[in-house]
């Protein structure tokens, strides 16, 4: 169907609907923005997915006051699924809600280890004359997550089980990025203290190089005062001596 048609085929208050959607939607889940499952998304289907929601809230094809905001969290849900250091941190998370998810129904969760071997060590792997055993033994850097086998738990397949695994996504992204925030504001706070350490030294440095430079400018002044009082007859102070008892 092209872009016109689409369009058409939405009508103005759908279109609002989705707007409101949009906003109200938790900011830090792209998932739930562009409405795909808690999986890998192929590429065809998140383009897809992602033109289809922004043929029905870009500010050009809508009237509404928070349409410019509603395009931007979704433009910005894309962005970090085609990012794939940040999808991977993503299905790690998902990995680790729905965990939390079946343990708090009460299931005895069995997990696996995904490892995967890292792209530039294949090509080290390639590149090298040892033995294939050599290099994974001391060469091979393995990535691992733990997954689960959604098969074996049909409660995550309910609607129970989505919104269970929905709320623990949600935990997580914001326990992650509180330890972000305090993690910037202590880094914020160490770059203040240095910087005023450093204005600091700036100002001493800049008080002694003015002290210096009075200094050298009544130079003369201080010569010229000598002279004055040794032509005016100034005597010098006889020390005397004391006599020993």
């Amino acid at each position: 169907m092209a872009d016109q048609d689409l369009e058409r085929y939405f009508s103005q208050s759908e279109k609002q609907l989705e707007i409101d959607r949009v906003l109200n939607c938790f900011k830090l889940d792209p998932f739930s923005i562009l409405e795909l499952p808690y999986e890998k998304p192929n590429a065809k289907t998140l383009k897809m997915q992602y033109r289809k929601k922004s043929l029905m809230i870009h500010p050009d094809k809508v009237k509404h006051e928070r349409a410019q905001e509603a395009f931007a969290l979704l433009k910005k849900a894309e962005s970090e699924l085609e990012d794939e250091a940040r999808l991977k941190l993503l299905l790690n998370v998902i990995e680790e809600a729905k965990v939390e998810a079946l343990r708090g129904a009460g299931y005895k969760v069995k997990t696996q280890v995904v490892a995967s071997v890292q792209e530039n060590d294949k090509q080290q792997s390639a590149a090298t004359s040892a033995p294939q055993e050599e290099y994974e033994r001391k060469k091979m850097v393995i990535e691992s997550a733990t997954s689960v086998d959604s098969d074996e738990y049909p409660f995550l397949k309910t609607q129970e089980g989505r919104e269970a695994v929905r709320a623990k996504v949600k935990e997580i992204l914001i326990e992650m990025e509180l330890r972000r925030r305090r993690q910037l504001k202590k880094e914020m706070e160490a770059e203040g203290a240095e910087a005023r350490r450093a204005e600091e030294e700036s100002k001493l440095k800049k008080r002694k190089h003015e002290e210096q430079k009075q200094w050298e400018a009544t130079r003369d002044q201080r010569v010229n005062s000598w002279r004055d009082f040794q032509k005016k007859g100034g005597k010098k102070v006889k020390k005397v001596k004391r006599s020993g008892l």
